[in-house]
């Protein structure tokens, strides 16, 4: 049976980690980073100084000015908007290897989670007003351990899925993952997102995004992040197609209490995805 570390160290030998993505995450949980910093490392993305000119010269910012430098770009977007603009940009590409006819797609898995990014944003702003930022992050990369299990124990993923969507009980993915791979996503994106320095609740919401049978605080990134997780799957935007787990206990009568506010929410869904489209180019239409 595979360990997640196992993975984790397979993957790293691959040399397919985003890490100019790495890097600038890191350098934004440190005070010391100074913005000739950023800009050196930046500039070792072409398509991300592309990406992040287009970004702050767009009408979501309203500049009455034309910005040219990445330095005063980095200003106006800000560290923690920065820092997930560089995250989207870094790992779009893990999730485009295309795999056409198969219960798992790369592809779908991207959709998924940059739906779950959105409304995790959404819900943070909207009913708890926080900036989001942060639940953004954690629900971008939530998932990836998924990509690293397809690129590493592909057939082994794929029966995963198969054992998922034929089962009738309410185990969650996680469950079958341990059985047929020896591990599971959670704990081989945990293991990825501590590499990687990541801000502990961004790692721990990771870790615990599965972990139905738990209770966490409200508002916290994990308890959005499962919130989101739950309402884009019904919206049809899951992992596996024909399969959703329960909203976990304590958040059940939080969303019954807030009914009304999340159905306003869902309403405002189709313009956020358009302008995140917009903003990070991502990739929201299904094949």
């Amino acid at each position: 049976m595979t360990s997640a570390q196992n993975l984790i160290d397979k993957f790293n030998d691959m040399k397919t980690l985003p890490h100019v993505a790495i890097r600038v995450t890191q350098m934004v949980g440190t005070e010391s980073a100074t913005m000739q910093e950023f800009e050196e490392i930046i500039r070792l993305d072409p398509v991300l100084v592309t990406r992040l000119l287009r970004l702050v010269n767009s009408p979501y910012f309203g500049l009455s000015s034309q910005v040219n430098s990445i330095a005063k770009a980095v200003v106006f977007v800000g560290m923690k908007h920065l820092r997930n603009l560089v995250a989207v940009e870094g790992l779009r590409n893990l999730y485009r290897e295309k795999v056409k006819g198969e219960i798992f797609s790369p592809k779908s898995l991207w959709i998924h989670s940059a739906t779950v990014a959105i409304l995790s944003q959404m819900i943070s702003r909207r009913i708890f007003g926080e900036d989001g930022e942060d639940v953004f992050l954690a629900a971008i990369i939530h998932d990836i351990g998924l990509i690293i299990e397809n690129q590493l124990a592909g057939a082994e993923l794929r029966q995963v899925c198969r054992d998922y969507l034929d089962k009738d009980h309410e185990e969650p993915i996680t469950v079958y993952e341990d059985m047929v791979i020896g591990t599971n996503h959670a704990k081989v994106g945990r293991l990825l997102a501590t590499e990687w320095h990541l801000p502990e609740q961004v790692t721990e919401a990771i870790r615990f995004h599965h972990s139905h049978d738990k209770t966490f605080p409200i508002p916290s990134v994990i308890s959005i992040l499962q919130l989101a997780e739950f309402m884009a799957c019904k919206m049809h935007y899951g992992v596996v197609a024909g399969r959703c787990d329960p909203l976990p206990d304590y958040l059940t009568g939080h969303l019954k209490s807030k009914m009304a506010d999340y159905k306003v929410l869902l309403k405002a869904l189709p313009a956020e995805i358009a302008k995140a489209k917009e903003l990070y180019d991502a990739e929201q239409e299904k094949e």
